[in-house]
Parts: C-alpha cells; sequence; structure tokens
C-alpha cells in the first residue's frame, strides 16, 4: 500500500492501476471490518471509468506521458464510487452512492479506514481481556509518569493560583487558565511571565491542556471517530451513472 504521490512516481499507466486497484480492494477490508450500523450494511468502493477513458488513455500511453493514472483522475475519466453493502454482500438499493477522487481517497478515506480498524481492534481485544478502561489509564501513566505533588501543580495556575482544568499553552509556551490568558491579553497584550507579545496569538492557536476528567473511554472516541468519517462520506458528491444522466437530460429537455 502507497500513498498519493508514491503512486504518481509510477511511470507505467498499467503498475499504477494494479496498485490502485490493490488499495481499494484494502479498503474495502478495512471497511468490512470495522463495526457496522444497525442494518448490518458496510461501505464498500470500487473504481469507475468514464466513457471516454479507455481513448483518452490509448492517447496518453501514445504520447508516453508520465502519471498517466493520475492525469486521467484530474480529466474526471477516473473516479472511486463508494456505496453500502448489506449484511449479505448484496448492494444497498436504498443508500446513496458517493463520488471520490483519488486524492480525497488517499488522503482522507484510506488513512481514516486504516485508524478505525486499528482503534477496533484494540478495542475488542482490550473488552476480550475486560481492561478496556486500563488501556486508556495505562497510556495515561506511559506519557505523563509524573508524581502527586506535580499533578496537583498542574491543576494550579501559576499567576493567580487558583484549581482550574482548563490550562492554556500560548505560543512562548507557558502555562496559565484561560481566564488569566484573557485578562492578561485584555490589559497588555503580553505573556505576563516573559512579557513575550500575545497580539498575533489567535485563540484557535492556543493549546489547551485537558485533565483526567476529560479523556472519554476508547469506545465513545470510536464512536465519534464513525460517525465523523460518515459524515465526511455523506458530503461527497452524488454519483449519477451516465446513463441515469442522459435519460434524466431527456426529460428536462
Amino acid at each position: 500500500m502507497m500513498d498519493y504521490y508514491e503512486l504518481a512516481a509510477r511511470s507505467s499507466y498499467q503498475e499504477s492501476l494494479k496498485v490502485l486497484e490493490a488499495d481499494i480492494h484494502h479498503a474495502n477490508v478495512l471497511a468490512a471490518s470495522i463495526p457496522r450500523g444497525k442494518n448490518g450494511s458496510c461501505l464498500q468502493m470500487k473504481l469507475v471509468c468514464n466513457h471516454l477513458a479507455p481513448i483518452c488513455l490509448l492517447l496518453l500511453q501514445w504520447m508516453d506521458c508520465s502519471c498517466t493514472c493520475l492525469l486521467s483522475s484530474y480529466l474526471n475519466l477516473l473516479h472511486i464510487v463508494l456505496y453500502q453493502v448489506c449484511s449479505d454482500g448484496t448492494p444497498n438499493i436504498s443508500s446513496c452512492r458517493r463520488k471520490a477522487t483519488i486524492r480525497e481517497f488517499y488522503a482522507v478515506i484510506l488513512p481514516s479506514l486504516q485508524r478505525l480498524h486499528c482503534d477496533s481492534m484494540e478495542l475488542d481485544m482490550a473488552k476480550e481481556e475486560g481492561t478496556a478502561e486500563v488501556v486508556v489509564k495505562k497510556r495515561l501513566e506511559e506519557r505523563r509518569k509524573l508524581t502527586d505533588m506535580d499533578i496537583e501543580r498542574e491543576d494550579e495556575c501559576g499567576i493567580c493560583l487558583e484549581p482550574c482544568t482548563k490550562m492554556v499553552v500560548p505560543s512562548c509556551c507557558h502555562t496559565m487558565c484561560i481566564n488569566c490568558y484573557r485578562d492578561w491579553n485584555t490589559r497588555s497584550e503580553s505573556c505576563p511571565f516573559c512579557r513575550g507579545s500575545l497580539k498575533r496569538v489567535n485563540s484557535g492557536d492556543l493549546w489547551v491542556l485537558t485533565c483526567i476528567k476529560d479523556v472519554v473511554d476508547s469506545e465513545t472516541v470510536l464512536r465519534e471517530d464513525m460517525l465523523r468519517f460518515y459524515l465526511y462520506i455523506n458530503s461527497l458528491p452524488k454519483d449519477i451513472p451516465d446513463a441515469l444522466f442522459l435519460m434524466y437530460y431527456e426529460y428536462l429537455i
């Protein structure tokens, strides 16, 4: 399996097409392994060519163009269709098919399926051992490895000395509570520790330090990641076959 730019480095069209089909097959295996919805359907993908693709691809090969597979994607000759499949393997007719480009497949769809597959496998192993919560706790302990005094000190703001669970980190890397940050940003637009400028620091640029109470379990994280993934799939344009489009166009005429 390779990424989008490694696919672009392939010299021949046939070699690039074989790699692309293998990656799509791998993505289908990953999609079938993640938890399914209530109706038992799962997401599947296939490579679709435009009716003008054979002529254009022969012309590009005759011109000895490199990255022929990617050129065909830019010309909308190749795209990936995503559709729902029932538990028995038959396509779900009620679901709407979506269309994705090769770049979207390698940039978003395939990495998302890999992450969902790994998280699902890890959660299943944790459930079998009965240690779903232990996995999260071990990760936190490995990352922190701090003493109780350090943890208590982390919960206090270094300016107002008040206990706070929402600590922010500006570009100068000095931690403070969100209230003190807003106060000093309004008062002098500078960090109270180093007097570094906060003029160009936007709220979206702040790092927010989470506390133990903000950490959710792995099952909730997996469910939210799957929701975001399917929302992205639903945001893709609908796939309308050429025959249906021509019939609809003739109806409008």
